[in-house]
């Protein structure tokens, strides 16, 4: 079972926070106070790990956006957190809970009465035939006396047997979906959770202890493990009975009642509570954690997070369950180098089937390292928090929108936010536009997230001076033109104009087969584009055969654009609008022109050499 999608009502600044998107490795950014933290206290409220306090309780009245935690007025609306998350499920996991590809649960605060796990299903219309085993057993009994339900003759008279008689009859009557207590195998196949603080980087034993009880409870999936559990539950519930017995005659006894029912329920959840840790330098005696320095405990804890990914994300058994890793601040007490460590760790930890890595973080290092679209802006108005994130579907405007955002709200100007690694000066619009529909299209991701800036020299020398400046200051500029740049000395950036600034033809990538971009997109590609946007005058087809030709004529896209011209009524009306136009059309990363590939292959080669590297250990 893995989350992929969190809402959140009334927790804290969360006020009304839906659709937060958790893919398989989510990165939380924001200033200080806009529910990064809690967002991951949301999630482990969901999954049982965390309870819910007066002070995690907020108001955000229409007429009143301050945030305020305040106790509910005596007679008033109780006051409700609600977490809410949507689950998509394993093949075993569907058979199992008897769903569909997913599922939604949500777990309820009701303040003055406690939390309660709900989930979203098919249940009978008539309210008194849902949760069921959730009655009491003289509850049950009434319930079936007013429905005339009676107990067939080999079932004894226990609850086991008229929630059995009960369900039979709710499976007959008019279903609705609707939220419902959760039973006990949704409960059970929710994600582990496993918490790391950003100060428990000062404590090995905290985070040890989390593994290990994380583990534990994985351990309780499997099949063998839960038929002991339950039986051992089975067990205790029967040593039980004598001692409710007494319980329940004294008590009807000293308050004077017909009748008085105690039906305990007894569940095993193992957790680690006592542990020890002790390390020994080589040449020294093992000495306690605790005594050693700060220095040796933040290592030692960075070296527990990193096992953690191999024993929690390993296939749980039948395809059951799943983990969710979450780090609050992980770079908190780390320097440079280790919080690269800890992206390298991030990333395959996320690669697990069954696995989910949620960070919320300020660093620019893991920021930096993971696709823009796994993302997730939160901000802060007047105390609410809201969140932002890049769909997979978005263009590069509101790729450089929603940065623009996040620059403004963590300090920073876009380039320092982004850490580029490398600054690529095309030579105009034409380029400036397409290029990043055609990036995204061969590999699936903005440019951005390759750590690449593009940027529109406009073909002036004032462009020129800005990537003088920028080389200067030890940042890697290349320029990205058309192949015949270099020997056109009416090109803004021919050799003799790029010398002049420092630059050399080593420090270009060359577009075009032979002369320009318009060259190297295929004659069907073109062809395919003229006639559906740019139709002959005389109801003819546009023909691979036609643009063929038109490459004879001297400079290819000039020759094009005069054809379409004068062919075309609909012909654009400038030349740059063409390869705009027919980058828009491509499907498929395949029909990306290898040669272009090839050119953004070098400058994703070119930012990757530039920027932060993985520091391996011993290195």
């Amino acid at each position: 079972m893995r989350l992929v999608e969190l809402s959140v009502t009334n927790f804290r600044s969360l006020g009304d926070v839906q659709g937060i998107p958790i893919h398989k490795q989510t990165i939380l950014t924001g200033h200080n106070d806009c529910g990064k933290t809690a967002t991951l206290d949301a999630i482990a409220f969901l999954l049982g790990e965390r309870a819910i306090e007066d002070s995690d309780i907020s108001d955000f009245a229409a007429t009143e956006p301050v945030r305020a935690a305040l106790p509910s007025k005596e007679g008033g609306e109780q006051r409700t957190v609600t977490v809410e998350g949507r689950f998509v499920l394993t093949p075993a996991e569907k058979r199992s809970l008897s769903v569909r590809d997913s599922l939604q649960v949500r777990r309820r605060h009701v303040e003055g009465e406690g939390s309660r796990l709900e989930w979203l299903t098919d249940v009978p219309r008539n309210p008194t035939l849902r949760d069921i085993p959730g009655q009491k057993l003289p509850e049950l009994r009434d319930l079936a006396s007013k429905l005339g339900i009676r107990l067939g003759k080999d079932q004894p008279n226990q609850k086991a047997s008229w929630v059995e008689a009960l369900e039979a009859h709710a499976a007959g009557t008019e279903m609705v979906t609707d939220w419902v207590g959760a039973p006990e195998t949704v409960a059970t196949a929710l994600p582990q959770l496993l918490y790391f603080k950003g100060d428990a980087a000062e404590s090995p034993e905290a985070v040890m202890r989390s593994i290990l009880t994380a583990k534990l409870r994985e351990y309780t999936l499997r099949e063998e493990t839960r038929r002991k559990i339950s039986d051992l539950e089975e067990e205790f519930t029967a040593l039980l009975k004598d001692d409710v017995v007494r319980v329940q005659k004294l008590v009807e006894e000293r308050c004077a009642l017909d009748a008085f029912t105690v039906d305990p329920g007894v569940q095993f959840r193992p957790a680690v509570h006592g542990l020890s840790l002790t390390a020994a330098a080589p040449g020294q005696r093992a000495v306690s954690l605790t005594a050693a320095g700060s220095g040796r405990s933040r290592r030692v804890s960075l070296a527990l997070w990193e096992a953690s990914q191999e024993l929690l994300s390993e296939h749980v058994e039948d395809g059951v369950g799943g983990v969710i890793i979450a780090y609050d601040e992980p770079d908190t007490h780390l320097d440079y180098d280790h919080q690269r460590r800890i992206m390298e760790m991030i990333k395959v930890s996320a690669a697990a089937a069954q696995s989910t890595v949620i960070v919320a973080t300020h660093s620019l290092n893991l920021i930096d390292g993971v696709d823009i679209q796994d993302i997730v802006h939160l901000s802060s108005r007047d105390g609410r928090a809201y969140v932002q994130s890049l769909g997979a579907e978005d263009d590069d405007e509101e790729t450089r929108r929603f940065m623009s955002n996040m620059a403004l709200s963590l300090g920073f100007r876009n380039s320092v936010l982004l850490h580029e690694r490398c600054f690529v000066g095309v030579e105009g619009p034409t380029e400036y536009a397409a290029l990043p529909i055609l990036f995204k299209r061969a590999f699936g991701y903005p440019m951005q997230s390759a750590g690449i800036a593009l940027w529109n020299c406009q073909g002036n020398d004032g462009a020129l001076s800005f990537a003088k400046f920028l080389k200067e200051h030890k940042r890697t500029v290349v320029f990205l033109v058309d192949a015949d740049t270099i020997r056109d000395k009416q090109k803004q950036f021919n050799i003799t104009h790029l010398n002049k600034q420092g630059f050399t033809e080593a420090d270009c990538l060359f577009l075009g087969d032979p002369n320009e971009l318009e060259d190297v997109f295929g004659d069907n590609q073109w062809a395919d584009t003229m006639n559906a946007l740019w139709p002959r005058k005389d109801a003819e087809q546009w023909t691979a055969q036609d643009v063929a030709a038109l490459r004879l004529e001297g400079k290819f896209s000039k020759s094009l654009h005069s054809t379409l011209r004068q062919f075309s009524e609909d012909a654009p009306s400038k030349k740059e609008n063409m390869v705009i136009e027919l980058a828009r059309r491509l499907r498929q990363p395949d029909d990306v022109p290898p040669a272009l590939v090839r050119v953004f292959q070098d400058a994703i080669k070119m930012a990757r050499n530039a920027g932060l590297t993985y520091w391996p250990e011993g290195g």
